[in-house]
């Protein structure tokens, strides 16, 4: 048994993830397929569950043009990782970001961490700030 140095596998999840978003964006599908791994299930925020197959040729075709990712952090289990998130996505044919929360797994597969799941939601609206009343 190997000893694993916890930030350090933290940040080899995170390299994975950054590498994912970067074939989102860029449409790289050997580097999707190569980041997704072939057990993979996309339970998406309409209900319905898929694979790896659907979520290439979904990013594929929906015109992503740019991803910034906050609120990240990752939760490690062995050759698990969990990564929880919000995401704000831009497309070609639209003003307006879509902003979700995530939560995406990780297995470590022969030496490389690769994406077997994801779940996407709508990020709940952030509440307004209060002032403290002065009445």
């Amino acid at each position: 048994m190997r000893t694993v140095d916890p930030q350090a596998e933290e940040a080899r999840v995170l390299a994975a993830e950054d590498a994912y978003v970067a074939a989102e964006i860029a449409r790289d599908e050997r580097a999707l397929r190569r980041l997704v791994d072939d057990a993979f299930h996309f339970n998406t925020s309409h209900g319905t569950t898929t694979g790896k197959e659907a979520l290439v040729r979904g990013v594929l075709q929906m015109g992503l043009v740019g991803q910034v990712i906050s609120e990240r952090s990752v939760h490690l289990e062995g050759n698990v990782a969990l990564v929880f998130g919000t995401t704000e996505l831009r497309f070609e044919r639209s003003d307006t970001p879509s902003v979700l929360r995530y939560t995406a797994t990780y297995v470590e597969r022969q030496g490389q961490w690769r994406r077997l799941a994801l779940q996407m939601q709508p990020r709940a609206p952030q509440p307004a700030s209060r002032e403290p009343s002065t009445a």
